[in-house]
């Protein structure tokens, strides 16, 4: 894993660890270092898994994602009726006078 995702979770961990702490003194008034533990060891795992998850979903949309270049950026970019197209213009519209 790179070093950003290592310090998300190990940023993730440390503060649900400090938050843990902190609920348990108030609520209880002792520390359950297990609980700490444990707390925080899950959140640095899930943190993990969502760091991989969201670089491998980028990693395959940048592979499947065509190469724009100055060349062909024309063919990828859909011409719309505001950049003097007519995508999405079906018909003009009838304009019906009812005050006859």
């Amino acid at each position: 894993m790179e070093r950003r995702g290592i310090a998300e979770a190990g940023g993730a961990a440390l503060v649900s660890a400090l938050l843990a702490i902190a609920a348990l003194w108030l609520a209880v008034g002792y520390v359950d270092w297990v609980l700490v533990a444990s707390t925080a060891i899950g959140v640095a795992i899930a943190a993990a898994a969502n760091y991989r998850a969201r670089t491998g979903h980028a990693d395959a949309v940048a592979t499947e994602a065509p190469e724009v270049t100055a060349d062909n950026f024309e063919d990828h970019t859909p011409v719309t009726a505001g950049d003097g197209g007519t995508e999405g213009i079906e018909a003009e519209p009838s304009v019906e006078d009812d005050r006859t």
